[in-house]
């Protein structure tokens, strides 16, 4: 059985996952979900300034592929430029106004989960996996659009309750993936 998902998960993602990954992922998801419980307000800046600096990494990042020579002409770099630019400001505004950055993560988290959902339930049902792998991802698929739904329906409730659901959700998710990890080391 693990040969037959390794194989399967190895051909479509381009490597061979062993079981110790998805305990791991399963571990760190389970105790993020805690401290999103515990502390919902550090979360909530850790969060909000990872996704600033990212962002403004991405930018910089972006301006200095466009100055490099490359193939493309100077179009491609004045909109890489452009595009590098806005990035670093968006990022530096997420600095000023967390609360502004948080109402579109609410978004990103509600396209996070609606992804993480649809592609458990599309392997769920197109894998040749075992029956109890499957319907773990089947649980796990449906928790994650129950999430992508929430967030959606309720865009400007409070930052916390964000942090709450997405703790809830990292928690139950986290066992999930513990428990498929150790199934597969069977």
């Amino acid at each position: 059985m693990t040969d037959i998902i390794e194989n399967e998960t190895g051909e479509m993602m381009g490597f061979t996952p062993s079981w110790w990954t998805f305990v791991l992922l399963g571990i760190i998801a389970f105790i993020f979900g805690i401290c999103c419980v515990i502390m919902p307000g550090y979360v909530t800046l850790f969060l909000g300034y990872f996704v600033g600096a990212m962002v403004v990494v991405w930018g910089i990042m972006t301006v200095v592929q466009a100055v490099k020579p490359h193939e493309g002409g100077t179009g491609r770099s004045v909109a890489l430029i452009i595009l590098g630019v806005l990035a670093i400001i968006l990022g530096l505004l997420v600095f000023t106004s967390i609360l502004s950055a948080w109402f579109l993560m609410t978004y990103l988290i509600a396209f996070w989960a609606f992804l993480t959902g649809f592609t458990n339930i599309f392997q769920a049902f197109t894998g040749k996996d075992s029956t109890w792998y499957k319907v773990l991802l089947v649980i796990a698929g449906i928790i994650a659009i129950i999430l992508g739904f929430y967030v959606m329906m309720y865009p400007l409730m409070g930052t916390a309750t964000v942090i709450y659901v997405l703790g809830i959700f990292l928690i139950a998710w986290g066992i999930v993936v513990t428990i498929t990890g150790l199934m597969t080391q069977k």
